[in-house]
């Protein structure tokens, strides 16, 4: 049975990363600022206006990275300002202590082993390649869903190549700031989904023969994906919502799962957003997945007759 200390600790921490950003993408969020104080820009960014279509103040959607901490707002103070005029906040989750419990377990096979579902050839290089990467081996994480796997090396590796430019930055992981200081501040705060909701897209959408397939395709392109992840980040603190879109989209080319991450998500975001942004100014923080392409909250917005101004960072 998967009971050691360390591999529990391990793995926790591995799902409180994932419980704020089932994806690793970013969204623009704005609140009600003075039009003349903001910089328009011309191409997509991370921060973008809602106006129009008979609002009455002006609401906010912004690009997130979920392993920046809110130090960073102090390299765009514009985010922080509009935040500060809204009166209410959304996110995609509220992180709730008393969840983490079930949203581990829905990352492990209690009746299962991850060699089960192996061959004998590819579990002693993933051994390997977990002892190298991560410091634990198979053997202490023999429980985890494959999914739970690629997620834990995926982090690792971008953790790793991107030290310095992470640990730069002090405090909460973004979406967790918004959410704490709009409650320290007495906004509203509404969560699109609950945690369950997302441990189950991230690890019950696909059947484990699934998950066993894309974690060997994702090992067998271990270079092609921490160039991406390497990429995805530059890109978000180049403000390049383009670039970030381009390469997710590869991604998603690779490893499918576009509906159950993206587009079906945005659509039942968009059955709460519009009621939410005409009641009060509100600051949105999600994915930056959610904000670009076809399915994105920003065209299914526009498609509904608001007005989304991007704002230069």
């Amino acid at each position: 049975m998967f009971n050691t200390n360390k591999a529990k600790k391990y793995n926790k921490e591995i799902t409180t990363i994932k419980l704020a950003a089932i994806a690793i993408f970013i969204l623009g969020i704005l609140a009600g600022f003075n039009s003349k104080a903001q910089t328009k820009s011309t191409t997509p960014t991370n921060l973008y206006a809602i106006t129009g279509n008979g609002l009455t103040d002006t609401s906010w959607i912004f690009g997130t990275y979920h392993l920046v901490n809110n130090s960073y707002l102090n390299e765009v103070p514009i985010v922080n300002k509009v935040f500060n005029k809204t009166k209410g906040v959304v996110v995609e989750i509220v992180m709730d202590s008393s969840k983490l419990m079930a949203a581990y377990t829905s990352g492990i096979m209690p009746d299962k082993k991850l060699t089960d579902l192996l061959d004998k050839p590819f579990s002693d290089s993933l051994d390997v390649e977990l002892k190298e990467t991560i410091g634990t081996g198979l053997e202490q994480l023999n429980q985890l869903k494959p999914m739970n796997i690629m997620i834990a090396l995926s982090i690792t590796y971008l953790m790793k190549d991107n030290e310095s430019v992470i640990k730069k930055y002090t405090g909460k992981p973004l979406d967790v700031f918004f959410a704490d200081q709009g409650r320290l501040t007495g906004k509203s705060i509404t969560a699109l989904e609950t945690i369950e909701e997302q441990m189950d897209i991230l690890f019950n959408k696909t059947s484990l023969e699934e998950q066993t397939n894309q974690l060997k395709s994702f090992i067998r392109t271990k270079n092609e994906n921490i160039k991406s992840g390497n990429q995805l980040i530059s890109s978000w603190f180049a403000h390049n919502l383009n670039k970030m879109y381009k390469i997710s989209e590869d991604a998603i080319k690779l490893y499918g799962g576009e509906d159950d991450l993206i587009k079906n998500r945005n659509d039942n975001w968009m059955k709460k957003l519009p009621t939410i942004i005409s009641k009060e100014s509100t600051f949105i923080a999600v994915g930056a997945l959610h904000l670009a392409g076809s399915n994105g909250l920003i065209t299914q917005l526009e498609k509904l007759g608001y007005t989304l101004t991007p704002i230069k960072l």
